[in-house]
């Protein structure tokens, strides 16, 4: 297993440093964007080579232009702040993008702009075995088909503004179905983000989780606390951070239903199913329609939020029913999430990238 915080060090930089004149340029702490987070590995005043680490977050170009431009005019043609459009001659340096997005239009025109490569592992998948290591040897919940289903779903929602108003778009239809009764629901007056304020017709917000503080809710990507709050519900709905943007892009918030043993429903770009299929787990398409997989964004969003109201409606006999055929999938993600088959796949995957440095 890689240790997440020091994948920089341990893994890219002794590869990157088998050659000369090459450099490793990663953001810390973890999870920040901005040009003066930058960190440049080894301190070399020229070099051939490098590799740009944006595998912690996904690309935006209205958020991010000014960190690219900035690392381009420092590191790729320092004598000159001409746009690369402009430019006349070859680079002092080549760059390859290092990405956790896969098939991003952001990334790729960003990329074909400033002549980047590209390239790509699953970041997340990395950070969830790590961040989520252990969970398996506990006894914070009952497995799946043991449990006693009171409550359709759980649905945790933290940062809701910004790049995040997909799940105020889903928060709103679900109220306007009166499917937030009776469910396991958590959002914010104001969004921790930027303090932005939040009204939906029909509710009073906040909405906290019992002993959650409204004011002063943590970040816990790095750990799964929702354990006592998440148990009698019969699917867990992950608001992913990316909704919108044409991209595939998972974080660590798709698998914590997986080690909860939960059923899931992802709110996230179009074919992140299929996406997350590909890295051997299994999705619920033999139990419910999962055609909003395909489907773009508004057509998807009402999709989902009807997905949810039809499970909702179900009676308790009924959801017992579907919790007891969807167990063997269930048992299959978080058995394969814990396995070497899954981490040997990131593996090869990772290597397999590096070996075109």
């Amino acid at each position: 297993m890689i240790r997440i915080d020091e994948i920089y060090n341990n893994v890219f930089l002794l590869k990157i440093l088998t050659k000369t004149r090459q450099s490793m340029h990663c953001f810390y702490p973890f999870g920040r964007t901005d040009y003066p987070s930058l960190h440049v590995h080894p301190l070399i005043n020229d070099r051939d080579n490098t590799f740009l680490m944006w595998d912690q977050e996904p690309y935006f170009p209205e958020i991010h232009n000014t960190t690219i431009q900035s690392f381009v005019h420092d590191f790729i043609y320092p004598s000159t702040s001409i746009p690369p459009s402009r430019r006349v001659g070859v680079p002092v340096s080549k760059c390859t993008f290092v990405t956790s997005e896969k098939n991003s239009k952001n990334v790729d025109d960003m990329c074909e702009r400033n002549e980047f490569t590209q390239s790509y592992y699953f970041f997340h998948g990395w950070a969830s075995l790590d961040w989520f290591r252990g969970y398996n040897r506990t006894f914070l919940i009952k497995d799946y088909k043991e449990r006693s289903i009171t409550n359709t779903f759980i649905l945790p929602n933290r940062i809701v503004s910004g790049k995040r108003k997909h799940r105020i778009a889903l928060f709103d239809k679900l109220v306007q179905d009166n499917s937030i009764k009776d469910n396991i629901v958590s959002f914010p007056k104001n969004c921790p983000y930027n303090n932005q304020e939040i009204n939906i017709d029909n509710i009073k917000l906040p909405l906290t989780f019992k002993n959650e503080n409204a004011n002063n809710i943590p970040n816990e990507s790095y750990k799964i606390s929702l354990w006592n709050q998440a148990k009698n519900s019969l699917v867990y709905v992950v608001t992913e951070t990316v909704y919108k943007e044409k991209t595939l892009h998972l974080t660590e918030k798709t698998f914590k239903p997986i080690v909860m043993q939960l059923p899931f429903i992802l709110v996230a770009p179009k074919y992140s199913l299929e996406y997350l299929r590909s890295y051997g787990f299994k999705t619920f398409n033999e139990f419910w329609n999962e055609d909003y997989d395909l489907q773009d964004n508004n057509e998807r969003m009402d999709s989902i939020a009807k997905l949810i109201k039809d499970l909702n409606v179900l009676s308790l006999k009924e959801k017992a029913q579907l919790q007891k055929h969807i167990s063997p999938i269930v048992e299959h993600n978080f058995n394969w999430f814990y396995s070497d088959k899954f981490e040997n796949l990131l593996w090869n995957e990772l290597t397999t990238m590096m070996k075109q440095w």
